[in-house]
């Protein structure tokens, strides 16, 4: 399995060392173990490929841009079973990661994997995002639904000249959700993601 995670990380050109393959290796392996007790994700993606690929490489794919903005801290919402926010720490240990959820579930899920795979740099916030007073510089995002639904909520939690930075898909979409949002941001940029996958993936950057 980690000559997987080996190979799927070198097409894709990242750079790594073998214990993060070992802790992406335990990672997966612990989402198989416990996805029906936490419903952390679809089953029907519930196998070690398609986590990895789906999951872990999707995750990874914006790690170049949080690097480039190179912020202190970032603020990943919705964190789920922990992508993207899990894979950015492991593979980014120079900064801190916080981790909000608000399912008692999967947080307890993410407390466990922050312990087991030592993740220094992660915090895990167990509330709903309305409670969270702090202002970051740089927040993640990869849920489904439409920006419209969440834009609002989280530039109110942006220092001037942050950025919300949205995991997408089909670039179609994505147009017509920015047409709702244009107002709010000072810039919208759509960045399309270089994946081996042949899925259409691209990357809202959501300036306030």
């Amino acid at each position: 399995m980690i000559s997987d995670i080996e190979f799927a990380l070198s097409e894709h050109n990242f750079q790594f060392a073998y214990k993060d393959l070992q802790k992406v290796n335990l990672y997966i392996k612990r989402i198989l173990l416990l996805n029906t007790r936490f419903n952390l994700i679809s089953n029907s993606n519930s196998n070690f490929n398609s986590i990895l690929n789906l999951h872990v490489i999707d995750s990874l794919l914006g790690l170049s841009t949080v690097k480039e903005i190179n912020p202190s801290e970032v603020l990943d919402v919705g964190s789920g079973a922990g992508f993207p926010g899990i894979i950015l720490a492991i593979f980014d240990t120079s900064r801190k990661y916080y981790l909000l959820e608000r399912s008692k579930k999967k947080s307890t899920f993410l407390k466990m994997i922050k312990l087991e795979l030592d993740l220094e740099n992660v915090k895990i916030l167990e509330y709903e995002i309305e409670k969270e007073k702090k202002k970051y510089e740089f927040i993640t995002i990869r849920a489904f639904r439409s920006m419209n639904e969440y834009a609002l909520i989280l530039k109110n939690l942006l220092k001037v000249g942050g950025l919300i930075m949205a995991y997408k898909g089909k670039f179609d979409r994505i147009n017509l959700e920015v047409n709702q949002i244009k107002n709010l941001f000072s810039k919208i940029e759509v960045k399309p993601l270089n994946s081996k996958l042949r899925v259409d993936r691209n990357l809202v950057l959501l300036y306030r």
